[in-house]
């Protein structure tokens, strides 16, 4: 386009050049004077225009006529003022926040976002991106910024608080029956053992042994030992025990329930209980006070590290754990207009400072990247952007200038 305008731009200079030298025959008549006076000053306009425009880029037909040649003479000035006016006008941060304020840049790229989360490139990348991250973790370096933090909290516990939170929980859950079922398994273990029933019977046979009972009753005490051997003693005492451990295993049984509702009574008085509140918190400031807090914690996070890992390299745990976390968090903030537009305007501040702290760097970009241009690559480019509209003032030069000319023209004759 600028070629086909410096063309026109030429044929038109030319098209004066050649009217003026053919209304040189006619020139005594009257519309050869008016012609002649027309072509005349069309080809004095174009040639000026051509002077004018051509002196702004080189020396025209190469001759160093002062005052031409002037955007390569007035590179540097050139140069700075472009710098300048990015810095002050185009990246001004005043004018920066003015232009972004209707541009809803959180609202937009919070959608991107949740959009972009659907493909497998997002998914891939949110992938590798959190496995190296969790991979650069130092465990012990983690644990060493943590441990005060954690320090404070274990000192902060309210013992007594916790100790019945807990105690209700375990209440509500029935723990207390689980661990006296469990007790009464554990028994029936110990009780249905031989060298228990053996144990037993002996312990049997030394009481009644040992017991002082004269008249009748001593008699049939006697009778009594002498008829029941250990083994006997140590099988009916088995059997009974047996028998009572499986009875209270029933939920009817009224040793049962007595037994679990004064475990009930003494799990949910033991926050009162100052001997276990005073050993739960002496247990807890030991904690506290450990110099080995640091090293538990490091291979606790150790632990964690290598499952976060594993994790993130599977696809299927990014796919329905990961992801839906995201979105639903995406959803979540986009549902809240105040949150919405708070975000928003923490980024325009954060764009505009970011700019308004470069701009030296900014314009010591522009700057470099012009000085890597030769003169005559710099005119070019110019030329490429602004050429055609310049070709454009040569040919409205010869058109105005013959249009003056003719009127010019008809004056003369007139007067």
């Amino acid at each position: 386009m600028k070629r086909n305008a410096k063309h026109t731009a030429t044929i038109s200079l030319g098209v004066m050049g050649a009217g003026f030298l053919a209304t040189f025959p006619i020139a005594g008549t009257p519309y050869g004077v008016v012609l002649q006076s027309g072509f005349e000053a069309g080809l004095a306009g174009g040639l000026a225009d051509w002077f004018a425009v051509t002196a702004l880029f080189r020396h025209p037909l190469g001759l160093p006529i002062p005052h031409t040649a002037l955007l390569p003479k007035n590179r540097e000035k050139v140069t700075n003022a472009l710098v300048n006016a990015i810095q002050t006008n185009l990246l001004h941060k005043e004018s920066i926040i003015e232009k972004l304020q209707g541009a809803k840049i959180a609202e937009r790229l919070l959608v991107a976002l949740r959009d972009r989360l659907q493909t497998e490139e997002v998914a891939a990348w949110i992938a590798s991106a959190a496995e190296s991250l969790i991979r650069q973790i130092d465990p012990a370096a983690a644990a060493d910024a943590i441990a005060p933090a954690v320090r404070n909290v274990i000192r902060d516990i309210d013992e007594a608080h916790w100790i019945d939170k807990a105690a209700k929980a375990a209440v509500e859950r029935k723990y207390e029956e689980r661990a006296f079922d469990f007790a009464l398994l554990q028994a029936e273990k110990f009780v249905v053992r031989e060298d228990t029933r053996a144990r037993m019977g002996a312990m049997a046979a030394g009481a009644i042994g040992n017991l002082q009972v004269g008249g009748l009753m001593g008699f049939a005490v006697n009778a009594f030992a002498g008829f029941m051997s250990e083994e006997r003693l140590g099988a009916m005492i088995q059997e009974f025990l047996l028998a009572t451990l499986s009875d209270m295993r029933l939920d009817t049984h009224p040793y049962r329930q007595a037994a679990l509702q004064s475990i009930r009574e003494t799990l949910l008085g033991l926050h009162e209980n100052r001997k276990a509140v005073d050993e739960v918190s002496a247990w807890k400031h030991r904690i506290a006070e450990s110099p080995a807090l640091e090293t538990a914690l490091a291979e606790w996070l150790a632990k964690v590290q290598i499952w976060a890992v594993e994790k993130a390299a599977d696809p299927q745990f990014i796919e329905e754990r990961v992801l839906p976390f995201l979105r639903n968090a995406l959803d979540r903030t986009l549902e809240h207009p105040d949150a919405v537009d708070k975000l928003d305007g923490m980024l325009r501040r954060q764009i505009a400072q970011l700019v308004e702290n470069n701009h030296g760097a900014i314009g010591k970009l522009v700057k470099e990247n012009a000085d890597k241009l030769d003169t005559e690559s710099l005119i070019a480019m110019m030329e490429e952007h602004i050429g055609k509209d310049l070709q454009w003032i040569r040919v409205n030069g010869a058109i105005c200038g013959f249009a003056i000319g003719l009127v010019l023209g008809v004056i003369q004759l007139l007067v």
